[in-house]
């Protein structure tokens, strides 16, 4: 996308996520703390601290070159959007959820890690969409808004099935090599079918 285009988007993502949440609110809350995109030339974007509800022009900048959001997106080439979010349930999990859902294991990966720390955060995300960090935040990935913003509820959705769970004995896991092959096929099956009736 070109700057001004993202730009827009930015500006207009807290009506988005508004009007997406009512389909979610059964799963748990998810606050969009800051959003990250990539331009077509490259170049990182992202708004600061600031609330998205009164985001203007002048709260979106350029991506540092050493943040951790382009370390992601230099290493995920095919990610366009990082979501940084706070979270209802995500912010309780502690350790990594296994494979539990099948929509996890086809959206988010085969598990969902918890990056111990600002360095682990690129390992915990290898190979993943959605990951728990050691603040309680979470960071969600896509190939589009829609996708991240999906990621995050995913992650909600998820993280509420593994706590509420333990009530019960614990969750019980999806073998990780299906696990792993219901995202493969996800990715190479029913997102291209998404992408040709855009």
């Amino acid at each position: 996308m070109k700057k001004e285009e993202v730009i827009q988007t930015l500006l207009n993502a807290a009506t988005y996520f508004e009007q997406q949440s009512a389909g979610y609110k059964s799963w748990g809350k998810v606050d969009v703390l800051q959003i990250s995109m990539r331009l077509d030339n490259n170049e990182i974007i992202s708004t600061n601290n600031k609330s998205l509800a009164t985001l203007t022009k002048e709260d979106i900048v350029t991506e540092k070159a050493d943040s951790i959001f382009n370390k992601i997106f230099d290493k995920r080439k095919r990610v366009q959007v990082i979501l940084l979010t706070k979270q209802e349930y995500a912010s309780q999990v502690k350790k990594e959820i296994p494979p539990i859902l099948d929509d996890q294991a086809q959206l988010l990966g085969v598990s969902v890690r918890v990056a111990k720390n600002e360095n682990d955060v690129l390992y915990s995300l290898s190979g993943r969409f959605a990951s728990v960090l050691h603040n309680g935040n979470s960071i969600c990935l896509g190939s589009s808004l829609e996708d991240a913003y999906v990621a995050a509820q995913l992650l909600e959705k998820t993280s509420k099935a593994f706590i509420e769970a333990k009530y019960l004995g614990g969750a019980k896991s999806i073998n990780r090599i299906e696990a792993w092959l219901m995202q493969k096929f996800y990715q190479f099956k029913y997102s291209k079918e998404a992408k040709k009736n855009k």
